[in-house]
Order: C-alpha cells, then structure tokens, then sequence
C-alpha cells in the first residue's frame, strides 16, 4: 500500500535535515537519518565526514536495537555504490524497513534513482520529495560541484 506524505513527515523529514546540518563530510554531502516506528523514533543520524558512516548506518547504530518495520527518513536518495563504504541501500535492506521516506534524489551518477529504484525492486515502499526544497538545499554545494565534474 502506497501512502502519501502526511504532517508526520514533514515533522520527521525535518528532524533529518536537523541532524543533516552536523558534521563536516566535504567533499560530501550533508546528509540527516531518523527511524521512527509507530511514531517514537528510534534513532538519529547524520555524515559525520568524509569516509565515515553515512546517516542511514549512524541512525542504525543510534537505534540500537530492532527496526524491522519501522520507516526511514533520509534527506538524501540512499547510495547504492561502494565508495569508501558499503551501500547504504545495503543496510538499509538488512534491517528490514517497511518504508523510507526521502527528501531528494541523489544527482551523484553513480546513484541517480538507482537508490531509489533497488529498495522499491525489493518491496521497501518509497516515498520521494518530502521537504525536497529544504533538502536538496543543504546539498546545493555538493550538486554544484558533481555537475561541473561532469
């Protein structure tokens, strides 16, 4: 079942982009987590730096415990890539959420819907663009420097 965003959210969505501000990763993006499950959250995350956990690990490792079923809110499209670090579609598969929730789509080539496009394949119910102008705003640097790289 596909649900629309509701107020909710936009509230979570927001306690992502919250935690997305933390840390210095340039040359990378500023990315935020939250797992929230029947409206406690769980966990908090953010891209600490450059080569460290992204914020869908970091939210994961803040939880702690079980998040099978809960919803991810991630401001940014989940990587599906090996870089420095695994695929965050990876763990994000792993632990068994029912729903991620992302602000905006990752122009990073490597990843550009495909993120996206392997948790839906998978059976994750993706919703996209909530509080998109707010998100793809803390990557603005970051979308500005991989376009010119092109």
């Amino acid at each position: 079942m596909k649900h629309p965003p509701t107020s909710h959210d936009v509230e979570r969505m927001r306690l992502a982009l919250a935690h997305a501000r933390r840390g210095s990763p340039a040359p990378n993006p500023h990315v935020g987590a939250a797992i929230v499950r029947d409206g406690e959250v769980l966990g908090v995350g953010h891209h600490e730096r450059a080569g460290g956990s992204h914020a869908e690990v970091a939210a994961l490792a803040d939880a702690g415990c079980d998040v099978r079923g809960a919803t991810l809110y991630v401001t940014l499209e989940p990587c599906n890539h090996h870089g420095r670090t695994p695929p965050c579609c990876d763990a994000i598969l792993r632990a068994g959420f029912a729903r991620v929730v992302v602000g905006c789509r990752d122009v990073n080539p490597a990843v550009a819907g495909r993120g996206v496009e392997r948790l839906r394949a998978a059976g994750v119910e993706v919703t996209l663009g909530v509080c998109e102008d707010e998100a793809f705003a803390l990557v603005s640097e970051w979308v500005r420097t991989m376009r010119e790289a092109v």
